[in-house]
């Protein structure tokens, strides 16, 4: 998976996810978000910042302070269609969904692409995701985040939980 870089108004790929299509700039599109009872398809969100990021002791605060970030998803079938955007943090290494709750830094379920810069860096693109993975965070997202790592922040730069718009 190639680092996509999204050109043009990063605010219309983020609202275009939250309506329901997620048409990044690789040119491939999402269906339109499914009814709420459907648990493999909807929309995701997380507010990454660095007081969110934990230690592996759990506690919080082991990110950039000055970084900040979002995250909007569309999960439909077998793809994830994701837009990733951060500032003020340094030039990103690495970026994946964890399982885990605020306090715990969890395991990779998911690697994501990575924007090629930091300040301000954004990227977007589908992605593969097995169906029971995609059943299990859209039915409790809060069990999940996502965070970007930096060479000097290797555990994570910037941190959100995931949340779910059902309507």
């Amino acid at each position: 998976m190639g680092a996509r870089i999204l050109t043009g108004a990063v605010a219309g790929c983020i609202v275009a996810a939250a309506l329901g299509t997620a048409t990044l700039a690789t040119g491939r599109s999402a269906a339109p978000a499914a009814a709420a009872q459907d648990v493999e398809k909807g929309a995701l969100f997380a507010v990454l910042t660095g007081r969110k990021e934990v230690d592996t002791e759990g506690e919080k605060g082991a990110g950039d302070p000055d970084g900040r970030g979002s995250f909007t998803a569309i999960v439909d079938g077998g793809q994830l269609c994701y837009a990733i955007t951060v500032k003020n943090i340094a030039t990103p290494a690495a970026a994946h969904i964890h399982r885990g709750s605020p306090e715990v830094a969890g395991d990779v379920v998911l690697p994501l692409d990575v924007p090629a810069a930091g300040d301000p860096g954004v990227v977007g693109d589908c992605t593969p995701i097995a169906a029971d993975l995609a059943a299990r965070i859209m039915k409790n997202p809060h069990r999940y985040y996502v965070n970007v790592h930096t060479p000097d922040f290797g555990g994570g730069a910037v941190r959100g939980q995931l949340l779910r718009k059902t309507r």
